[in-house]
């Protein structure tokens, strides 16, 4: 059981640090940091799209691993 606690703290602190990262690289009302990963290498508004495509994407995983995890460290700790 201790082996299993520690992994989902890992999944835990894994997913919370990537949660923060990927909201923090979407973009707001004046374009955001996404717009420097896709804009000027692909010619534009497609490319933006594309990133915040894949950026939603992985926010949504991440999200939703981080709620899993704390579901199961309730459970764990209780």
């Amino acid at each position: 059981m201790d082996i299993l606690k520690y992994v989902v703290l890992v999944f835990f602190f894994v997913s919370s640090l990537s949660m923060i990262v990927f909201v923090l690289l979407h973009s707001g009302k004046g374009g955001g940091m996404s717009s420097l990963f896709g804009g000027a290498s692909m010619g534009g508004a497609a490319g933006t799209q594309i990133v915040q495509k894949n950026l939603d994407r992985l926010t949504i995983v991440s999200a939703v691993t981080f709620v899993i995890s704390t579901i199961l460290l309730i459970f764990i700790y209780k």
